[in-house]
């Protein structure tokens, strides 16, 4: 708004800003009201999340990270199709043997991704990253990316941050794993309500 000179009433931009070095753009008080507007937004939508999940909880659906630390390594790969899948990527698998390091490639906006799964009890090392690095070049893939239910260990990391291999560990796949229930919770609200339309008399 201010680089196009969109003046508002209540925006009182202090015009020496873009000149003066320290002097700030808005006062202080109008980016903490904005702040706390923010806030309020965001804490609304976090009770209408919490009372979708209880009001169409269904135990049967939901994925916990358990229940992932139970999945065989096969499992493991299928579940993370149906992760990306219900995300809005394309989803393709591999043969389950000679796959030269891919175990899935997902596709969204043109971009062909390759992805290591690790289902492991223990951290994961160099190996998985160095196997994501020659998938990515024998498949002809834009981006790569390892996934595990563990940890990576620090060179794995040093390696993955020079190479350009994204990691996806624990603590992320903990985040997928919460928006895949949401997106579960809300197409069965959608199924729910259009059940309910075609019933109406």
């Amino acid at each position: 708004m201010w680089d196009n000179d969109i003046r508002h009433t209540e925006l009182a931009y202090s015009d020496g800003a873009a000149a003066s070095f320290g002097v700030p753009l808005l006062p202080w008080s109008t980016v903490q009201t904005w702040l706390r507007a923010c806030e309020h937004i965001h804490f609304d939508i976090l009770v209408q999340r919490l009372a979708t999940k209880l009001e169409n909880f269904d135990p049967t659906r939901f994925v916990t990270m358990y229940h992932v630390d139970a999945m065989s390594g096969y499992d493991f790969e299928s579940f993370l199709g149906e992760l990306f899948r219900t995300a809005g990527y394309d989803v393709e698998g591999t043969k389950l043997s000679g796959d030269q390091g891919a175990d899935l490639f997902v596709s969204r906006f043109g971009k062909k991704i390759v992805i290591q799964a690790k289902n492991y009890s223990g951290s994961v090392g160099n190996g998985a990253v160095q196997e994501a690095v020659s998938a990515k070049s024998f498949y002809g893939c834009d981006e790569t990316m390892v996934v595990t239910n563990s940890y990576f260990t620090r060179s794995a990391i040093e390696l993955a941050g020079a190479a350009g291999v994204r990691l996806v560990g624990r603590r992320d796949l903990q985040t997928y794993l919460d928006d895949y229930n949401q997106r579960i919770i809300e197409q069965y609200q959608v199924k729910a309500t259009d059940m309910s339309t075609s019933d109406a008399p």
